[in-house]
């Protein structure tokens, strides 16, 4: 007899199939017909995880990139400097962003379809309020600590979150002439430049 496959097990190799299925052919092109075929499962095996294509879609977005952000998140805890903090994430977002090109078309898709769908639209406004919480986080330690000038940290971690996501699409809509790593690292330091206390 068969051993039964681990629920979460199933549910990664139905993720991995659907990220293959919708970067090759897009949201609309690609069926649940493709992705269990992909899988090497029945549809309704996909159906037994999924409510429907949608639903898969989203779930897909949350897993990878709530995975994505708790990377981020370990790199960071033990820096005590907050200037460094944030160019160590900002490294590590590009470090991860380099390996995750597959994430990250799929992201795009993703962020393009939010303007159609307040579900989708749902799912893109929790990544940008988390990735603001944790930059604010760091900006109001920083603060605290007399590291940074007196600012409003909403406003500018929002700005670093305005850079972060310019750097994501410049590099997949963009015929770049640029270096547009070298160009990310400079934007950071320019933000640190305008916020570091000099006079601590």
């Amino acid at each position: 007899m068969t051993a039964k496959k681990d629920p979460e097990i199933r549910k990664e190799e139905i993720f991995e199939a659907a990220l293959y299925c919708f970067n090759k052919k897009g949201y609309y092109e690609t069926s649940i017909d493709d992705i269990a075929a992909r899988a090497g499962i029945s549809k309704g095996g996909v159906y037994h995880h999924f409510a429907s294509k949608k639903n898969l879609f989203i779930d897909l977005f949350k897993c990878r990139v709530n995975r994505y952000f708790e990377e981020l998140k370990a790199n960071i805890k033990d820096i005590a400097d907050p200037a460094e903090r944030i160019r160590e994430f900002a490294a590590k977002s590009e470090e991860i962003f380099q390996k995750n090109l597959d994430i990250l078309k799929f992201s795009l898709e993703f962020i393009t379809l939010s303007t159609r769908d307040q579900d989708i639209r749902k799912a893109v406004t929790q990544v940008y309020q988390n990735r603001v919480r944790i930059f604010a986080g760091i900006l109001k330690e920083g603060v605290a600590a007399g590291a940074f000038r007196k600012l409003d940290a909403q406003s500018v971690a929002r700005t670093l979150y305005f850079l972060s996501m310019g750097f994501f699409l410049t590099y997949f809509t963009v015929a770049i002439d640029f270096d547009v790593t070298k160009q990310h690292r400079i934007n950071i330091q320019t933000i640190l430049n305008g916020i570091v206390d000099n006079q601590q």
